[in-house]
């Protein structure tokens, strides 16, 4: 083996970063190690413990001495992830093992033997996924574990002095373990347990060698050591290369991490993490870059002593410094700069109206003016001026411009101050001067020039719009425009203009002195113009101050303004306007320039930075100086090379570049849910998507945090929601934060969509299934114990009363029994002992008085004990009792007694009382026609109808005057007791009859 010295040449290569920091949330200040979990979210070790980042938050796992579940301490060099899902941890000097799942760790406790005095340190892991172990390098050797169960085994390996450590570990496809250490390189092979050893010439064996990077297609082992810069090692020859990025003498030459970025155009390029920054090495040129920087702020450089480098197939690679997080996104370097100094020196200047010389090699040679200067003729290739035509010199130095047109004549038209409006055809070398014949003198500013597909060149002007006549070379006013914009009181600037493919002419205008804008088109063939005002069509009083519009399409126009853009279908006769003030919440701001590329997208400048529309998805992806390598001149001027497919961005002093056929747009991931928050519980494992969750009523309000894994521009990606109680439909969320307060108990499914900064939507929806159960007192089982209790308390209370009910019917019986039986008979003897006494010749008068009284108490006894018995509670028997009452009474008189009863229902039952009130009423009824109606016939009616009971009591007798009758309660008595009864009571009477009616509800 022998070794050959080179010392790389410092060279910077054009890349920008993300840079993550407090600001980001990220509060650690040291990334020590990083790595890539399989389910896209990134582990980062620092000295302030485990940090997890999905691509919005970051979320710290640290140390408590008190805790066991926690990681055993703060300082974190190495990760590693099994097939298992296991995250293999080096907190510095344990091992721990993280159940990313559950959030808990377990804490190693016995790796080396009793017998080892040493305490043991893990220096390093390495997972070899095919064999699915575990190999892990230490202060004392090395030892593995292998599959599922964690169990360890050393491993012996000869000649080696296990006290020199492992610091890192490759392994080949066939199973052979390269290991680097301070005593050299090792390479161990399991099966034959054979050991080689390398070393550096003039190393006395102290290599200091820290890590490595096996690059087994090459056949090639690049080693990173703590003073002899970068080795490449080669595992055929033996061959060791050393490589310095600086004097050895002057500089430590520390390698302290090596990785590929895995990106198509770098596979001959090493990154580095150095203890002089971040670098990288060019394989092929021998030559390193250097990309360190002092300030955390800059995007062209890396800030700290690289440590550590996670490549990813999909966010590029994650670079760990001293001074934070770092990453190197591929799909950030789509913007190029490209500096164009003047030979004049002059600074303070952009490109404007830029034009590529027909004939141009790959459209190399440009044409801009510089405004209120020059008109400028520009070799981008050698980045200098190129020479202008001796004969157009004076039509371009110092002319005041307006602005610059190439036409399909490959004719260059240059519109300025100083000398009007110029055309040089590049073809025949010669100057074209327009003839000016109008009655206007001097030209007016041409501020626009654009070609109809009849090759006339429309020019737009501050007073008017005029054309220029090819064949006559005459520039020729549009008389009928004119005419219009003073019919309608429009504004005479007509220099924001575009044609579309239909020929139709396109024009902004503002009306009312320039308050509202105005929009109308003209048809060049048969004249008519149409006017779309702001009073009509609302979208243009939202847009406010019309900027520009191009043709984007088939019957399609796009409006830029100071308040976003929008589209405009002009298929049929009255154009559909289709505004874009804002995306999914955010306001889009001022747009003004418009270009179209051979992908069919629309590009925009605007005050902060260009955009990119896509008309068929209705995407939009913005590009600014903090998420690319854009420049910062507000509004720039766009243009686009059909030869190379290239975007070209005006910026000062420069030109920023996007080559459209490699433009690179990154995937959307799945979309996963990174944390969930929930009050009062206690969340083991985070759902799936498709999975439900059940919770109680109390614990009703959710935080849930999504990520769809995008890192690009993370801050622009959009999410959207649908939770099925919801009649709004996707709902676009602030952030990735979604947050449910007092939700009502119920099924809700939630879905959430999410779309990356280019507007690629997630592949997948997450879906949930949230459960709220309902509180105790609302579900149905409750529900049905109150209505249980409340029927036993019903049931009880009506046992109760019929109970009672009874108890007094029996007393009522008894009563009944006990009047007639002892009080009957007591009576009857009475008037017995009256009646014989009273017959007798010289009998006293009093006898004959004592048996009438006692017949009159015993009739009314009779009543007494007849309402008492519970047997004539209902209104059939109560019916029947006033029927006999009268056919008792009247009919000994001579009266004739008629009854017309309907059906009485038996269900109708009256109480004591009420039985008494109903029944002395139709008795006083009867007496008083018994004694003072010489009636001859009498009803009584009773009618049943749905809701009330109708009795009537009349006679034809010879009536009373009820105002002449002072004496008595009889009436006054009826009147009270049909009040107690709740019914309604009627007397009507003349000297014919008398009626008395009484109406009782049911």
């Amino acid at each position: 083996m022998f070794i050959k010295t080179a010392l790389g040449q410092d060279v910077t290569k054009q890349i920008i970063f993300d840079h993550y920091g407090v600001t980001q949330g990220f509060s650690a200040s040291q990334v020590l190690c990083l790595k890539k979990a399989s389910n896209g979210l990134l582990w980062i070790g620092t000295e302030q413990g485990l940090v997890r980042y999905d691509g919005h938050n970051f979320k710290t796992y640290r140390s408590n001495p008190f805790d066991t579940t926690t990681i055993s301490s703060n300082y974190l060099k190495k990760i590693e992830e099994d097939k298992h899902g296991r995250l293999w941890l080096t907190p510095l000097p344990n091992l721990d093992i993280f159940n990313s799942k559950t959030g808990s760790f377990r804490r190693i406790n016995k790796i080396q033997s009793e017998s080892d005095s040493i305490k043991m340190v893990v220096l390093t892991l390495k997972y070899d996924y095919s064999r699915d172990v575990m190999w892990i390098g230490t202060n004392l050797g090395l030892f593995y574990s292998q599959g599922k169960e964690i169990s360890f085994q050393k491993v012996i390996i000869p000649k080696k002095n296990v006290n020199t450590g492992i610091r890192s570990i490759e392994i080949e496809k066939s199973g052979i373990i390269w290991l680097t250490a301070s005593d050299g390189l090792w390479r161990y092979d399991p099966e034959q347990c054979t050991v080689r050893n390398f070393h550096c010439i003039n190393s006395n064996f102290n290599d200091g060698f820290l890590n490595s990077y096996m690059d087994e297609k090459n056949q090639t082992i690049w080693i990173g050591s703590w003073l002899n810069g970068l080795l490449q090692f080669d595992m055929q020859t033996h061959e060791m290369n050393k490589y310095f990025f600086a004097d050895s003498i002057k500089l430590q030459n520390g390698i302290l991490a090596i990785q590929k970025s895995g990106f198509k155009d770098e596979e001959d390029l090493l990154w580095l993490g150095t203890t002089d920054g971040v670098k990288s090495f060019d394989i092929k040129q021998k030559r390193f870059s250097n990309f360190i920087t002092n300030d955390y702020n800059d995007i062209k450089g890396i800030p700290g002593v690289g440590y550590c480098f996670e490549r990813t197939g999909t966010e590029g690679l994650w670079i760990g410094t001293n001074k934070g997080l770092h990453r190197y996104d591929k799909y950030k370097q789509n913007i190029k700069f490209t500096e164009t100094p003047l030979v004049k020196g002059q600074k303070d200047w952009a490109f404007s109206d830029i034009c590529f010389e027909s004939g141009s090699k790959r459209d190399s040679i440009i044409w801009f003016n510089v405004p209120y200067n020059s008109f400028f003729r520009y070799d981008l290739i050698h980045k200098t001026e190129a020479p202008i035509p001796v004969i157009l010199k004076p039509y371009c130095e110092n002319t005041g411009p307006h602005t610059l047109y190439q036409d399909s004549e490959e004719t260059l038209w240059f519109s300025s101050e100083a000398k009007g409006l110029t055309g040089y055809n590049l073809k025949n070398k010669k100057l074209i001067i327009p003839k000016w014949k109008s009655k206007r003198n001097p030209m007016p500013k041409i501020l626009k020039i654009k070609e109809d597909e009849e090759k006339n060149l429309w020019l737009g002007t501050t007073v008017g719009m005029y054309m220029y006549n090819r064949s006559r070379n005459e520039i020729i006013e549009q008389a009928e425009i004119r005419s219009f914009l003073e019919q309608n009181k429009l504004s005479n600037f007509a220099f924001r203009f575009t044609i579309d493919p239909k020929g139709l002419v396109w024009i902004f205008s503002t009306q009312q002195r320039g308050e509202i804008d105005a929009i109308y088109n003209f048809n060049p063939k048969n004249k008519m113009l149409n006017l779309f005002s702001g009073d009509n069509y609302p979208v243009l009083k939202i847009l406010k101050s019309l900027e520009a519009i191009e043709s984007i399409g088939k019957d399609k126009l796009l409006i830029t303004s100071y308040n976003g853009f929008c589209v405009v279908n002009t298929e049929g006769e009255v154009p559909k306007f289709e505004l874009f003030e804002t995306y999914y919440g955010t306001p889009l701001g001022i747009f003004k320039y418009i270009i179209n590329d051979n992908k069919g997208n629309v590009w925009l400048s605007g005050d902060n930075g260009v955009t990119r529309f896509d008309p068929k998805s209705k995407t939009i992806t913005s590009f600014n100086y903090t998420n690319s390598y854009l420049g910062m001149n507000a509004v720039p001027e766009l243009a686009f090379s059909g030869k190379t497919k290239t975007l070209y961005i005006s910026q000062f002093q420069g030109l920023n570049t996007i080559e459209v056929e490699e433009f690179l747009v990154s995937k959307s991931g799945n979309i996963m849910l990174s944390e969930m928050k929930i009050l009062n519980y206690n969340i083991d494992t985070l759902p799936h998507s498709g999975q439900t969750i059940r919770l109680d009523h109390e614990q009703n309000n959710i935080e849930l945090r999504f990520t769809n894994l995008s890192f690009t521009n993370s801050q622009n990606n959009e999410y959207q929601y649908y939770i099925s109680s919801s009649k709004a439909g996707w709902t676009s969320m602030s952030s990735n934060i979604l947050r449910f307060d007092n939700m009502g108990y119920g099924s809700y499914q939630l879905k959430v969509r999410a779309e990356n900064c280019f507007g690629i939507m997630s592949p997948q929806e997450f879906v949930l299934q949230i459960i709220i159960a309902p509180p105790f007192w609302r579900t149905w089982w409750f529900n049905g114990l109150i209505m249980t209790c409340i029927s036993f308390i019903i049931y009880g209370f009506f046992k109760f009363r019929d109970l009672q009910r009874e108890k007094m019917e029996k007393l009522r019986h008894t009563i009944a029994r006990d009047l007639h039986d002892d009080m009957g008979s007591t009576l009857s003897h009475i008037r017995m002992m009256s009646e014989r006494e009273s017959m007798r010749k010289d009998a006293n008068q009093s006898f004959k008085t004592i048996a009438d009284k006692t017949a009159e108490v015993m009739n009314n006894m009779t009543e007494i004990i007849w309402s008492i018995n519970p047997k004539n509670d209902n209104l059939k028997n109560i019916l029947g009792r006033i029927q006999e009452f009268a056919i008792d009474t009247l009919e000994p008189l001579g009266i004739e007694v008629n009854f017309e009863i309907d059906s009485v229902p038996e269900n109708i039952k009256m109480n004591l009382e009420e039985r008494r009130h109903l029944f002395l009423i139709f008795k006083e009824a009867i007496n008083n026609a018994a004694k003072y109606s010489k009636a001859k016939n009498v009803n009584f009616t009773f009618y049943n109808e749905k809701n009330k009971m109708t009795i009537v009591f009349d006679d034809n007798g010879i009536g009373f005057d009820p105002l002449l009758i002072t004496r008595g309660n009889g009436l006054k008595n009826m009147a009270n007791r049909a009040k107690l009864l709740n019914g309604i009571f009627s007397i009507q009477t003349n000297q014919e009859k008398t009626i008395i009616t009484l109406i009782l509800t049911k």
